[in-house]
């Protein structure tokens, strides 16, 4: 498996990746395309794309580094490829080396959003009880509850506060 950066808009492997962003996320937590343009040349944000073997794309993961935080925005396995433990795969491997790495998911009420929390609690996430609210992604979207994810341990009230607004001043600037 192959870890590729994207730093273009202009690529097919981008536009590629893009596809399966479009059709991995809701409306409400996903960016337009020139908005993602301009996020790619912030230094704090990564968009990263995984091909197999047959230079097929596997699956996408976008984050940012906030301070001492690694926020996963982004992570969606292409539906081919689903079941086959590639998402856990990429998910330790980004995982190895990172502390204080944490993510949004839609609070669980159905089988899908179960599936979902399950997934990340194998891979020793851990629910923080915090009332969270999803920074909104484009201009005229409103905030969203979303359940907040963090790896191996529960952040602490001084930690939620200063990620929460590392979160504002980088990801509403857009």
């Amino acid at each position: 498996m192959q870890e590729i950066k994207l730093e273009s808009i202009e690529t097919e492997l981008f536009k590629a990746t893009w596809s399966l962003y479009e059709g991995s996320f809701p409306s409400n937590e996903k960016r337009e395309l020139s908005v993602q343009e301009k996020i790619l040349k912030n230094q704090n944000y990564t968009a990263l794309c995984y091909l197999d073997s047959k230079k097929q794309l596997i699956a996408l993961l976008f984050y940012w580094k906030l301070g001492e935080f690694y926020f996963i925005e982004h992570f969606a396995v292409h539906p081919k490829c689903r079941g086959q433990s590639y998402g856990t795969k990429i998910l330790n491997e980004f995982l190895k080396d990172k502390k204080n790495v944490v993510l949004e998911i839609e609070p669980v009420c159905d089988e899908q959003t179960k599936k979902r929390l399950d997934f990340y609690k194998r891979a020793n996430f851990v629910e923080n009880n915090y009332e969270h609210y999803q920074i909104p992604l484009k201009k005229d979207d409103k905030s969203i509850i979303l359940t907040l994810l963090s790896y191996e341990k529960a952040i602490n009230n001084e930690e939620y506060s200063k990620l929460h607004k590392l979160m504002q001043e980088s990801l509403a600037i857009y």
